[in-house]
């Protein structure tokens, strides 16, 4: 480790074989095992971006652990906020699946009002928010300008909604 944090890239090899084994049980112990060989990947690929940091002459396995543990602690928080994410957008197909009248009356309102929003737009602003929700071709300009031209028209709409956001 130390000859690689000099910049010694014959090191990586031999380096890699001896901890490569070693993220790939943490991993197993913290991942299901279709993710633990990536989550492994990833911990040496962070373990070696950072291998400058090491300092020559200190015990390698307890700075690779230390490395090797916070890149799988990153990897399992994205995992979470994934099954999160997954499992509210599963939610949300449930509620609007279902034959409730309610909430047609409710989407159809939303979509009334937002029609409405969308016509009082100006021109460039109507055809912007029409090209985002492919209703219509996207204008021939920049995309830079075009972006710009999307969030004025989204706080127009805002504001004619009546959004909390509104200003």
């Amino acid at each position: 480790m130390s000859r690689l944090s000099r910049g010694e890239r014959a090191s990586f090899d031999p380096l890699f074989r001896a901890l490569y084994p070693r993220g790939l049980r943490l991993a197993r112990l913290r991942l299901p095992a279709d993710q633990a060989a990536d989550a492994a990947q990833s911990m040496l690929m962070k373990v070696f971006a950072r291998a400058s940091d090491f300092e020559a002459g200190k015990p390698v396995l307890p700075w690779f652990y230390a490395v090797a543990a916070n890149e799988l602690r990153t990897l399992m928080r994205q995992r979470a906020r994934a099954e999160r994410r997954s499992a509210g957008e599963s939610a949300a197909h449930a509620l609007a699946a279902g034959d409730d009248p309610e909430r047609a009356l409710l989407d159809r309102e939303l979509h009334d009002a937002l029609a409405q929003a969308i016509a009082a737009l100006d021109e460039e602003g109507a055809e912007a928010i029409a090209a985002m929700l492919d209703e219509g071709s996207r204008p021939a300009i920049g995309p830079a300008a075009f972006r710009k031209r999307v969030s004025r028209a989204y706080a127009k709409i805002r504001v004619l909604l009546g959004g909390l956001d509104a200003k």
